[in-house]
């Protein structure tokens, strides 16, 4: 039996699909309501050391967690990607880390709203970017330094990722 077949590198919780997003490109949708707390995805991949991720992103796309200052996390192929969806940026995020892999809802998440996480929760090892998220905490630029904000800390620090989490002072 091939274990590959039968499983996956990671599971995306049941009550969400892949969609269009007009956000940018694909993105994750609840199909139907999420509470608080709630799994919605738990994260799997390849094993890529950071000497090597800038490489990775050119062929497969930017998706990945950073899990230590030496390696990264990210989708074993694009078609992993295109099945399991990508998780957009938003600087109100819905969702974020409750262990190194584990990611679940900050709040409850509406049937048909888009599942977003803060870039910044993630890791340190991103070009900057113009934020198009629109919400009323956007911070118009996202930046891999973004982690060292005491605000985002303070509101947002538990669903940091565990990399992170261990360099706030």
């Amino acid at each position: 039996m091939d274990l590959h077949s039968r499983w996956t590198h990671r599971w995306r919780n049941p009550k969400t699909d892949s969609f269009e997003s007009p956000i940018h490109g694909l993105g994750v949708v609840a199909n139907a309501d999420i509470a608080k707390g709630e799994v919605v995805m738990v994260y799997g991949g390849i094993v890529v050391p950071r000497s090597e991720i800038r490489e990775y992103r050119k062929e497969g796309g930017h998706a990945g967690i950073q899990l230590s200052e030496d390696f990264f996390m990210v989708p074993a192929s694009r078609e992993e990607l295109q099945t399991e969806g990508i998780i957009n940026h938003s600087c109100e995020p819905n969702f974020g880390f409750r262990s190194q892999i584990e990611l679940v809802a900050i709040r409850d998440i509406s049937k048909d709203e888009e599942v977003f996480l803060d870039y910044g929760f993630m890791e340190t090892d991103f070009d900057s970017f113009e934020c198009g998220c629109d919400s009323s905490a956007c911070r118009g630029k996202v930046t891999p330094d973004d982690w060292k904000r005491k605000d985002l800390q303070d509101r947002f620090g538990d669903y940091f990722s565990p990399y992170l989490k261990t360099k706030f002072n």
